[in-house]
This record gives C-alpha cells, sequence and structure tokens, in this order.
C-alpha cells in the first residue's frame, strides 16, 4: 500500500481546490471583488482544456441567463487592456447569446499560471456534461507534470497496486481521487482511452456511435489499431454485444504470436553458431528488440 504521508495534496496545489473551490471563491471578498465587464473585453483561453460547447445545452443556459441573470461569476486574469477567461466560458458565451453586455467576473492574479491551470482543469473535471475523450485529456494533462518522463497509465497501475512511484505523482494522483470523488482504477480506464486510434476516440466521443464503454474495454485489450477498427465496424455493421466482442477479441489475442517465441527461436539458432563476430552481431539485434518489448509495455 502507498505510505499515507505520502497520499494528499502535489506541491503548490491549495486544500481549497476540491469539490467546492468554485463557490468558495464567491465567499472571498477580502481577496476578490466581483465586479461586472463588458463581455466584449473578454476573450476565450487558446489552451483552455475544454473545446466542446453544446449549442442545446448553451441555449438552455442562455434562457435561464435571461430569466434570472448569471448567479456564478466567471474568473478571469488581465491581458493589457482585456481579460482572458480562466474558467466559466460556457456562461461567457451562454451571456453573448442571452444578449446581455456585460458580465459578473471576479479578476484572478496572473503571476500563477500554474495555479489558473489547475483551476481550469478541476472545474472542467466536475462538468456534468464532460465527454469521455475530453476526459481523458483533461486528466492526462493534469497528471504530466508529476510523471518524470514515465507513461501515466503505467504509473497509476503502480499506484494502485501500492508500487512505488514518484512521491508527487502520489500526491497528484490522491487529489484527484479527491476532487472527482473516483477510484484510481478509475483514472485508468480514462486514461486507457488514450491508447485507442484517433479514429476510434471520435467514436467514443459521438452520442450516436453504438460503440460502449463495455466495448471499449474489450477492444483495449488489443495491441494492434488495425485490428481494433476492424472489430469496431463489425459492431456497427451487426450491433455485437460486449459479449460477442470479448469473444471476437479473444480470437484475436490468440492468433497474435508470443513476442517470447522470437526471443527463444533465435538463442537457439545461435547456438549452433561458431563464429563469434556473427553470434555477436545476432545478441545485439537480440538485445534490441527486448528493449523495444519492454518499452511497449512501460
Amino acid at each position: 500500500m502507498q505510505n499515507d504521508k505520502k497520499k494528499g495534496l502535489p506541491k503548490n496545489f491549495k486544500t481549497r481546490y476540491e469539490k467546492d473551490y468554485i463557490e468558495d471563491l464567491l465567499t472571498e471578498k477580502i481577496i476578490f471583488k466581483v465586479k461586472e465587464i463588458e463581455l466584449e473585453k473578454i476573450k476565450p483561453d487558446p489552451t483552455q482544456p475544454r473545446k466542446h460547447f453544446d449549442e442545446e445545452s448553451l441555449k438552455e443556459l442562455a434562457s435561464s441567463i435571461k430569466e434570472k441573470g448569471v448567479l456564478e461569476p466567471i474568473l478571469v486574469r488581465k491581458e493589457n487592456n482585456s481579460y482572458v477567461i480562466i474558467s466559466g466560458e460556457r456562461r461567457w458565451r451562454a451571456s453573448a447569446l442571452a444578449g446581455k453586455k456585460t458580465i459578473p467576473a471576479i479578476e484572478l492574479d496572473a503571476k500563477d499560471r500554474k495555479e489558473i491551470r489547475e483551476i481550469q482543469i478541476v472545474e472542467n473535471l466536475q462538468r456534468e456534461d464532460i465527454t469521455p475523450m475530453e476526459r481523458a485529456r483533461i486528466t492526462e494533462e493534469y497528471l504530466s507534470p508529476f510523471t518524470d518522463g514515465r507513461k501515466i497509465k503505467s504509473l497509476l497501475i503502480n499506484y494502485r497496486m501500492g508500487r512505488k512511484v514518484p512521491e508527487n505523482f502520489a500526491r497528484a494522483v490522491s487529489a484527484l481521487c479527491k476532487i472527482t470523488g473516483k477510484t484510481p482504477i478509475t483514472l485508468i480506464r480514462w486514461v486507457s482511452l488514450l491508447d485507442l486510434p484517433e479514429e476510434l476516440q471520435k467514436k467514443v466521443d459521438d452520442p450516436n456511435s453504438p460503440i460502449t464503454a463495455r466495448h471499449i474495454e474489450q477492444l483495449l485489450k488489443l495491441s494492434d489499431a488495425k485490428e481494433m477498427l476492424k472489430i469496431t465496424k463489425l459492431i456497427e455493421e451487426e450491433n455485437l454485444s460486449s459479449e460477442e466482442v470479448k469473444e471476437a477479441v479473444s480470437k484475436k489475442k490468440k492468433k497474435e504470436k508470443d513476442p517470447f517465441e522470437k526471443i527463444t527461436k533465435e538463442i537457439k539458432r545461435l547456438g549452433k553458431k561458431k563464429n563469434k563476430a556473427e553470434v555477436k552481431k545476432e545478441l545485439l539485434k537480440i538485445k534490441k528488440f527486448i528493449e523495444e518489448l519492454l518499452e511497449s509495455i512501460d
């Protein structure tokens, strides 16, 4: 098990960044002051993790804003003579749709870009309309700074199994679990989606696609992207159930060649050779193959 002392919040991550953080900002009257800012002076942050905004949802929010106004101020930072949105882009878009000229906003100090990024990530992960791929990318973005160059999925698996991982990574995972109310295995499922080929990732986010989470769980057992897409096509054309996909994946995996079989054959063959230079050359090839194999499962 992970040492409890290593769990908690990562360095430079304030304890207030939990589920009620955005709401808590409103009570900080001493530090932050809510003010009305003209919509035309505000612009979205191009690095904001959220990219998709549902049109119908925006129209519903715009209707509510017309009737009740913007109930929760957006967060912005000053940039020259304008403001950049830290969080609340959906409210800003809906306000424009509702014909509003200004919006209540709280200006945050832009000195700590890391802190601002954390606010955006936390808020986006708490959205109800977040898509699976958006959530996977945001999770990856949040954990990436703490990986020491290692693969996030491998580190998450090690963390869950109680194996040693970078201390800051352990703290970041613990904080993320507290923020989202999810377990490490759920985070593993989220980031696993990034292993899918791009074409399949688009289908995961398509609400009209027949591809379900259970289908994806089975498809991820395959290492070949082409094979994933072949079975995906069958799901779409023949409406395969998750059990049928499980069976199809199982058959595909049985056909996959055991990577260690190649090594064994090569070593047996080298045992019959007498030329040392040739043997050394062949052993270097085997070494390279093993290194590539280890890298693929890291």
